[in-house]
């Protein structure tokens, strides 16, 4: 699942912290196919103004096999500050071969059987395509190695995280590398007409301090931690400085995880019906139908609209070159 982020049986690797990084984070390693996720993120003004926010993301992930939906199980909390009351949620969200499934207040809410179908169609489709690259992973399909986001790279010794004995390496983010790398993702995946250069240059220069830091495991060099730190001059223009961090953990790597659906979830369409507008804008699968109902019904050829944008997409997914064609093909599901 997580592809360049696993190991090298080569231990001797962590004598070189640039061979700790390549197996870390390069396309060299093996992918971590399960374990334990826990993704934090903080924006702090520095000087204890303008906007904060925070928020989580964490639990089990378990791969089911190539062309299939991976299955988590994970807890989401996030909240921000910006004068006035702090806005906080709290849920969740579960998938599994038989659902997805969304957690909040407390209840368990099922996405209807044919928008799920139609999701698990659409990654096999893409899982498909990039299949056919010579680099699938997730970053090194777009010609980029996370490795390379560092200079002056350093060993910082060995390290007890959570029980287990990491090299812990640090850097200096080299941020006109990974903005440009930023670039070319957005262009690869066709969101570069929502990314204007003159914003990607102005990004690189109001970065004033960027530091990465990197915990393997000791023993095979896995990814197990990843802090990421960044101080942004204050977009508004004055003197202030915006501070983000950043930090992905990995516990348990490629350990068996049991995940399983929520037991008497009600349909989605009841929690988005708890907040209007929302419903509307998120069309057929607020209605608790499927994005489309006719989604999983056969095509009648007579030009009739019951297909709809449904049979559309379908043809465009089947027609993708590439996976940026297929996120294309969502725009379909619109009309």
């Amino acid at each position: 699942m997580l592809s360049g982020c696993g190991g090298s049986d080569d231990s001797s690797s962590s004598d070189d912290p640039q061979a700790v990084l390549d197996a870390a984070l390069g396309s060299s390693g093996d992918p971590i196919e399960s374990g334990v996720l826990d993704l934090t993120f903080g924006l702090q003004s520095q000087d204890g103004g303008g906007v904060s926010a925070d928020a989580s993301l964490k639990g089990p992930f378990q791969s089911n096999g190539d062309g299939s939906l991976p299955s988590i199980d994970f807890d989401v909390v996030a909240g921000a500050e910006t004068g006035g009351p702090k806005i906080s949620i709290d849920g969740g969200v579960t998938l599994t071969p038989d659902g997805l499934f969304v957690s909040y207040g407390g209840s368990d809410y099922q996405v209807d059987d044919a928008t799920f179908a139609l999701l698990k169609d659409s990654y096999v489709k893409s899982a498909e395509l990039q299949s056919q690259q010579q680099d699938s992973g997730s970053l090194s399909q777009f010609g980029i190695d996370p490795s390379t986001w560092l200079t002056d790279v350093t060993d910082q010794g060995t390290e007890d995280l959570d029980g287990t004995q990491v090299v812990h390496v640090s850097g200096t983010a080299d941020v006109a590398k990974i903005v440009a790398d930023l670039g070319t993702v957005a262009e690869q995946s066709g969101g570069a007409g929502q990314v204007d250069p003159a914003s990607l240059s102005q990004l690189e220069s109001s970065v004033d301090n960027a530091t990465i830091d990197v915990y393997a495991d000791a023993g095979d060099n896995t990814l197990r931690k990843l802090d990421i730190t960044l101080d942004i001059a204050d977009p508004t223009g004055s003197a202030g400085t915006e501070s983000v961090n950043l930090s992905v953990g990995i516990a348990d790597p490629n350990s068996d995880q049991q995940i399983t659906a929520p037991t008497g979830a009600k349909p989605l369409s009841d929690l988005l019906s708890q907040f209007p507008g929302l419903a509307s804008s998120l069309g057929g699968v607020a209605s608790g139908t499927g994005v489309a109902p006719s989604a999983a019904a056969p095509s009648t050829g007579t030009g009739a609209t019951g297909g709809g944008g449904s049979d559309a997409y379908y043809a465009c997914v089947a027609a993708a070159p590439t996976p940026a064609e297929v996120t294309k093909c969502a725009q379909l599901l619109g009309g």
